[in-house]
């Protein structure tokens, strides 16, 4: 197996994994916060939907744009997405083309660097860049069972 085909296939499970317990959030707590200043799980879901976009971008070393009128455009548009199945439309779609990149992504790519503005600024290497969605799946999978908790539910989805 190549390291590609892996990061392929641990990206696919991580986003199965997060998308499961989101569905398992009763819809009327989608939109419910901790605190009422934590992320809500459909706000979770609507990032994840994005996130192999943002992964394929950052590979393909598409500069981001984090302006003010872009955010904006970005909410006005998650904003229709209003369940957790529209959240994961999203996902696959966008999903189609980070797997084609990622499996056809030839191995002399896997020494590249890319300086990126995260943790202070540095250079993340390929593998690092390859591991952002299912990393961000991962992380954020784990936020949608804490808020679970906080609901009551306790079940392992």
């Amino acid at each position: 197996m190549r390291i590609q085909d892996y990061f392929v296939d641990k990206t696919r499970r991580a986003a199965d994994e997060a998308f499961r317990y989101a569905a398992a959030t009763p819809a009327e707590k989608l939109d419910w916060s901790p605190m009422d200043m934590g992320r809500s799980v459909l706000d979770i879901c609507r990032e994840l939907a994005m996130t192999p976009k943002w992964a394929f971008d950052t590979i393909e070393g598409v500069e981001s744009d984090y302006s003010e009128n872009a955010m904006a455009e970005l909410r006005k548009m998650q904003a229709a997405w209003t369940t957790v199945e529209a959240c994961k439309a999203k996902w696959e779609e966008h999903a189609m083309d980070f797997y084609e990149l990622v499996k056809n992504l030839p191995d002399s790519r896997l020494t590249e660097t890319r300086w990126l503005p995260y943790e202070g600024g540095r250079d993340f290497t390929m593998i690092e860049m390859l591991e952002y969605a299912s990393w961000n799946c991962n992380y954020h999978a784990g936020q949608i069972a804490y808020i679970q908790i906080l609901l009551g539910d306790k079940e392992m989805h």
